[in-house]
């Protein structure tokens, strides 16, 4: 067998380099937990919101403990996403997979961004009881998930997960129509009656809690059955 020469050599380098490069940047299974935190953070918070409902039906409107519960829940989230995205970025950072650190800032805009906004919207609603102002409430939710569903294309594109980027169109004639139907269901009935919310509300807190654990469980699972993402773990004991 003939030896290789000098050049066939570096060839050979320059395409294991390559693959080195692909096979990191094909890999987000390291990533899928931010997903996954992020879905854990807004269900816990879902439930703060809950149990708010549930002291305000047992104890009255104005007790303390309901607001400190739903204040609580929003401080949560504010939080809690700042420490996510602290901890990842760095994480990401670290491994060189710029379409990894790509998303973390990509979604650590989005929903901090939209959680300032959405805060700053809502104070500068006037009070009343008009249909303007009701039309002024139930627009306070675009400020939400438009930027979310903008950054849930934008992780299938950047992901080339086709899945990813078809839940996203998905959920996004859904919302529509629930938005544009306006329909209202029972919300905080623990302990007592409740109020009413939009279907398309209720539908957002669902995409934030449970469809993000979803996302984050493939995208891990994903990355275990890629051949290629298992190969970079044999070769660099990751």
């Amino acid at each position: 067998m003939d030896r290789k020469t000098t050049a066939e050599m570096a060839m050979d380098d320059v395409k294991l380099i390559k693959s080195v490069i692909e096979r990191t940047r094909q890999d987000f299974s390291k990533v899928s937990v931010y997903f996954m935190g992020i879905g854990i953070l807004n269900l816990s918070a879902w439930f703060l919101e809950e149990i708010a409902y549930l002291v305000r039906n047992l104890f009255g409107y104005g007790y303390p403990a309901a607001h400190a519960f739903w204040w609580g829940g929003r401080i949560l989230l504010l939080a809690g996403y700042v420490i996510l995205f602290v901890l990842f970025y760095k994480k990401v950072k670290k491994t060189g997979n710029e379409i990894c650190e790509g998303m973390v800032t990509i979604w650590m805009l989005v929903l901090i961004g939209s959680m300032v906004l959405g805060q700053l919207y809502i104070s500068l609603i006037p009070s009343g009881n008009s249909d303007k102002i009701t039309t002024l409430w139930l627009c306070r939710e675009l400020i939400e998930v438009l930027p979310v569903i903008f950054a849930l294309f934008m992780t299938g594109i950047f992901t080339k997960r086709k899945p990813i980027t078809l839940s996203a169109a998905a959920y996004s004639i859904l919302y529509f129509v629930l938005f544009v139907s306006m329909k209202e269901v029972p919300y905080g009935t623990w302990g007592g009656a409740g109020t009413l919310a939009s279907a398309s509300s209720i539908s957002i807190q669902c995409l934030m809690s449970a469809g993000m654990i979803a996302l984050g469980i493939y995208l891990r699972g994903n990355g275990r059955k890629n051949p290629v993402a298992r190969d970079l773990e044999v070769d660099y004991g990751n």
